[in-house]
C-alpha cells in the first residue's frame, strides 16, 4: 500500500501521463476526503448487508502491536454463505490504548457486534489465544470460547523444545524486553488529542 501523498510525486505523475494524456490526476485531498471515505461507506453497506444473510457466525479476536508497540484490538467474523463458500471479514481494527483488563476488552468485543448490527445469538462461539483477559472477557459476555489451535499448537512446539542456547551465557547481563506500551507515550497521546 503507498501513501496518500503518492499521487501528488512527479514521477507518479508522469506515469499517469505516459499512460493517458488526457486524464487528470487529483489530488491527495480527493482520496482523502471523497474518494476513500465513499469507498469505505459503499463497501461498509456491501459487507452489513451480507451479513444480515448469515445465519451463524463465527469471529476471532487478537491483540496486538504495532512495530512501534502501539496496541490493536482485531476482530474477524466467519461464516458460510448461502452458495455453501466459506467467507471472512475483518470488521475491525482498532487502536486499543486503554488498559487490557477483561472488562474492557468485552465491552470492546460487545461494541463490534454492536456496531455491525450482529446479534450475538448468532455467534457460534470466539475463538481466542489463552490469554487470560480474552478468556475472561469472553466469559463476562456469556460467549462460548474456543482456543485457537495454532496458538497451542505454538506453546506446544515451544515446549518440546526448550530455549538453551545462550541465555546462561548472558549471565545478569540479560534483560527482558518490555512490550508493553509505557505510560509516558500513552499521555503524549492523549494531550496531542486534546489539542
Amino acid at each position: 500500500m503507498m501513501p496518500i501523498n503518492t499521487v501528488e510525486k512527479p514521477g507518479f505523475r508522469k506515469l499517469i501521463k505516459t499512460l493517458d494524456p488526457k486524464y487528470e490526476m487529483p489530488g491527495r485531498r480527493h482520496f482523502s476526503e471523497k474518494a476513500i471515505p465513499e469507498l469505505y461507506t459503499s463497501e461498509r453497506q456491501k459487507l452489513a448487508r451480507r451479513l444480515q444473510d448469515v445465519t451463524y457466525f463465527s469471529s476471532t479476536t487478537d491483540l496486538w502491536s504495532s512495530r512501534t508497540m502501539e496496541p490493536y484490538l482485531s476482530f474477524t467474523v466467519h461464516f458460510i454463505d448461502n452458495n455453501w463458500e466459506l467467507n471472512n471479514a475483518c470488521l475491525q481494527t482498532s487502536f486499543f490504548p486503554k488498559d487490557h483488563t477483561a472488562e474492557l476488552l468485552a465491552e470492546g468485543l460487545h461494541e463490534v457486534l454492536k456496531a455491525w448490527d450482529l446479534p450475538v445469538n448468532r455467534q457460534v462461539c470466539l475463538t481466542t489465544d489463552n490469554g487470560a483477559n480474552i478468556v475472561k472477557a469472553a466469559r463476562l459476555n456469556d460467549w462460548v470460547r474456543l482456543q485457537c489451535f495454532g496458538h497451542r499448537l505454538h506453546l506446544a512446539i515451544d515446549g518440546l523444545c526448550p530455549m538453551e542456547w545462550g541465555w546462561h551465557k548472558c549471565g545478569e547481563g540479560f534483560v527482558p524486553i518490555k512490550t508493553t506500551l509505557p505510560p509516558a507515550p500513552e499521555k503524549l497521546m492523549k494531550g496531542q488529542l486534546q489539542v
